[in-house]
């Protein structure tokens, strides 16, 4: 029984773990850290910038909102791993810095997206909101509705 159970459970293991490599992360849509950002931006533009606190991710366009960028520079990937390692410069008004982030699915329509910068002074100290995942870690959802919509 001994001897049948851990090659069961080592199979059950690179099951799980073949399963979530099946993510994919499409770089050709729209992401926003609220769902419901989505809807106001087919309906309201880029007027829904305005009326929701939210940020905003393409491959092409970086990450954006009303007073925060950050330009994408070289986005790198690997084979056999969803994952993604991406390379920036990023501003607020009177500051610009450069960023690097690690991105991974996380579900079949949201990405996980860690800044370097952010969790490097979240580890020095520095206060964040609270959240349910780590310091620098933000869970951004696709727009399936807006692939011809672009936000610049």
């Amino acid at each position: 029984m001994k001897s049948t159970a851990l090659p069961l459970l080592l199979l059950l293991g690179v099951g799980v773990a073949h399963a979530q490599e099946d993510l994919v992360i499409d770089q050709s849509k729209l992401y926003v850290t609220e769902p419901k950002a989505c809807q106001a931006i087919e309906t309201q533009g880029i007027d829904a910038f305005v009326e929701m606190d939210f940020l905003s991710l393409t491959f092409d366009g970086g990450i954006q909102s009303l007073e925060f960028h950050c330009n994408f520079y070289d986005i790198k990937s690997r084979p056999n791993t969803p994952l993604l390692f991406v390379d920036a410069v990023c501003s607020l008004p009177g500051e610009l810095y450069p960023d690097s982030f690690a991105i991974a699915p996380n579900g079949e329509d949201s990405i996980l997206v860690v800044s370097g910068t952010e969790t490097t002074l979240g580890l020095a100290g520095s206060e964040a909101p609270p959240s349910d995942f780590p310091v620098g870690t933000t869970i951004y959802h696709r727009c399936d509705n807006l692939s011809e919509i672009p936000i610049d």
